[in-house]
């Protein structure tokens, strides 16, 4: 699933920035590579749980979506007619062999 990769790859980043953010103290002392390791995983753990805990909504809003247009599309279009425009011409887009809406 493209969503749940792109969402992944975005938490791995805050992540890794997250520990580098907690290495930062230990940048202005003279400390020992072992402590400064332990700040970034620390740092690296608490972003990676935090991110993945934030856009697992976004990831579950994105599959809603989906089942909706799926399901009932008709209804779907009647609460949602622009949303519903974008992902029809999308799909004819992509499978124009597949297309069932006009």
């Amino acid at each position: 699933d493209l969503v749940n990769n792109a969402l992944s790859m975005v938490c791995l980043v805050v992540g890794l920035l997250t520990g580098l953010v907690g290495m930062i103290p230990t940048l202005t002392d003279e400390t020992s590579g072992s402590l400064m390791i332990g700040y970034f995983f620390i740092g690296f753990i608490v972003g990676l749980v935090i991110s993945s805990i934030m856009l697992s909504v976004v990831g579950s809003s994105v599959d809603t979506v989906i089942v909706c247009f799926a399901e009932d599309p008709a209804v779907f279009k009647i609460n949602h007619p622009e949303l519903c425009h974008e992902m029809t011409e999308a799909w004819k887009e992509v499978h124009s062999e597949l297309a069932m809406w006009n």
